[in-house]
């Protein structure tokens, strides 16, 4: 107690001013500042272009008042700020979840909220149990075949739907693809999303990204959805269940497949956890339910922007072919030998990550007071980091607006000046990294590689761009043309 005591002390001494000083956005009476959303000119679609402006307007830090005298959210866009927050996370980080409809859904249904709705000893547990099966790089190569063999079908689906043009759009393949991914990885079943079942696959995708969009719609505004049942909270619990009951179906399937086969089934990720002796059958369908929708709304996206920047700078899509020749000349399955021959595919994913940023930021909620870029913030004040939004500025990046994928590169003096660290973090941070990353990867670097290997790939329409659906979704054009190589 003594200890806290001086550290407190200490905190107020570095710290010039208290969170009532930080400036923001105009707060009314019991409503805050987040219905500026729902009554003003402003568009949820336009959040993260926003929060630049704001930034712009209040600088690095800046508060929100949220409704009901909860308090505030801090809002912060430096790095060192978010280094501060993040080192005070200790093992068991505590976040607000991302969509909070999600988690009302699952707690209505009697569910597992899930790792990204779950704080303290609950979400330690359960990331524990996945940790293996999930995040080494080993147990990730496992699922390489069947990368493959998705990414081979992809390339023929494109080539069987491209118009008079040779276009496609890119935004329902895409989803296709991501669906047939996780499936296959997931359940271990191919879904037919790529060949006979392409209706229903849409539909799942469509229906996904509906539950994003309204849940985005939900976030700001008064809550009232919490203690009444209002029309959209009515919207989403319908499509939340129509969702889960078709995952759900998948689910049931591969685990009464394993319970009931020999032990060399072939449900790998399912079977290193259904004999966890800590995990009951609903935590393993939640954990399945989860990879799988946050597959949809994710990879699909992100392999839509590295192919429109790869589209629009062909110098760099050439380039990227050549190392992909002279890596695998044969056009052979790519291996994790073949893989580590291709840093400049490393270095094209890293750079789309940074030009098209999926999130707008990186939730935390510290269990301890915090000094923020001088201002002292209080133990439980949810802290949302923006340091993603400024990938684009040309104080982190030179040439910042500029396709530059050998920045990445280990050998070049702009790697060096330009990779640091808590900037760059498209994947979370500490103990609450994303889950699903090294499958993600894993996922992307194979299909980029079979695309640019069979087609030159071109974008001829208005260019792409960003809007908010509580995650950064593709807006404008997405047929891109495939010239077959």
């Amino acid at each position: 107690q003594m200890a806290s005591k001086r550290t407190a002390a200490t905190l107020t001494s570095i710290a010039v001013k208290g969170i009532l000083d930080l400036p923001g956005p105009t707060s009314f009476p019991v409503l805050g500042s987040m219905t500026n959303y729902k009554f003003s000119r402003k568009s949820i679609e336009n959040y993260h272009n926003d929060l630049i402006a704001m930034h712009n307007e209040y600088g690095p830090i800046f508060k929100e008042t949220l409704p009901f005298g909860s308090g505030y959210r801090v809002h912060v866009f430096t790095p060192e700020d978010a280094r501060t927050v993040f080192l005070s996370d200790g093992k068991k980080p505590y976040i607000i979840p991302l969509q909070s409809t999600t988690q009302k859904y699952r707690q209505l249904r009697g569910m597992n909220p899930g790792l990204g709705n779950l704080n303290g000893d609950e979400w330690y547990r359960l990331r524990a149990a996945v940790q293996q099966a999930m995040m080494r790089p080993d147990s990730v190569h496992e699922y390489l075949p069947s990368v493959n063999e998705v990414a081979n079908q992809l390339v023929d689906h494109i080539s069987s739907r491209c118009d008079a043009n040779g276009e496609v759009d890119f935004m329902t393949i895409a989803g296709r693809w991501s669906l047939e991914s996780a499936g296959l990885i997931v359940f271990e079943k191919r879904l037919a999303a790529l060949s006979d079942n392409v209706q229903w696959a849409d539909r799942m995708v469509n229906l996904n990204k509906k539950i994003f969009r309204l849940s985005a719609k939900m976030k700001f505004g008064v809550p009232v959805y919490e203690y009444f049942t209002t029309p959209n909270w009515w919207r989403m619990v319908k499509m939340e269940d129509k969702f889960y009951w078709e995952v759900d179906q998948l689910s049931s399937n591969s685990i009464r497949k394993l319970t009931s086969e020999a032990e060399d089934s072939q449900i790998r990720f399912a079977s290193k956890l259904i004999n966890k002796p800590n995990l009951s059958v609903n935590d393993l369908k939640t954990i399945l339910l989860s990879l799988f929708s946050d597959g949809l709304s994710t990879t699909a996206p992100t392999l839509i922007y590295t192919l429109f920047v790869l589209a629009t700078n062909l110098e760099c899509q050439r380039r990227l072919r050549d190392e992909l020749r002279t890596a695998n000349p044969t056009g052979a399955d790519w291996t994790p030998e073949l893989l580590n021959k291709t840093p400049y595919l490393r270095a094209c994913l890293k750079e789309s990550f940074r030009m098209h940023t999926i999130t707008t930021e990186i939730s935390r909620v510290p269990q301890q007071d915090v000094v923020l870029s001088g201002f002292l913030i209080p133990a439980k004040t949810p802290v949302d980091i923006h340091t993603s939004l400024l990938l684009r500025s040309s104080e982190s990046f030179a040439e910042p607006n500029r396709f530059k994928p050998e920045r990445w590169l280990r050998d070049t003096t702009a790697n060096r000046e330009e990779n640091r660290p808590f900037l760059m973090t498209p994947f979370g941070h500490g103990p609450r990294m994303c889950a699903g990353r090294r499958f993600a990867e894993q996922d992307l670097h194979v299909v980029v590689a079979r695309l640019i290997a069979a087609f030159e790939i071109s974008h001829h329409h208005e260019p792409i761009s960003q809007k908010y659906e509580t995650l950064l979704m593709p807006a404008g054009d997405c047929r891109f043309r495939f010239d077959k190589i």
